[in-house]
């Protein structure tokens, strides 16, 4: 047993770069938000650059200003779009390790 909470501890279980992929995918953003030191390391560790990337919009977008409408400006929504599609392709593929 580590002192990771079970969500965190089940990415860092993660044998493939398809099973990190797919936890980033489906992990709440409250999650992201709360642990995002801890799941920037356990993707490092696991040399899952792709993965570290995807992290990083995705807290960016948890952070970013709104638009007055209550959206995200176009520029997050497309860097979310493109990492997210990389990310399927990988879990869907299967992935290194």
């Amino acid at each position: 047993m580590t002192a990771l909470l079970p969500i965190v501890e089940l990415l860092a279980d993660c044998q493939s770069d398809a099973e990190r992929a797919d936890w980033l995918l489906r992990v709440p953003q409250g999650v992201i938000y709360r642990d995002v030191c801890t799941i920037r390391r356990i993707l490092q560790e696991a040399r899952f650059s792709l993965g570290v990337e995807a992290l990083e919009g995705e807290f960016a977008a948890i952070n970013a200003t709104r638009l007055p409408d209550g959206r995200l400006p176009r520029t997050v929504v497309l860097g979310l779009d493109a990492s997210r599609s990389f990310l399927r392709d990988v879990a869907r593929k299967g992935g290194a390790r």
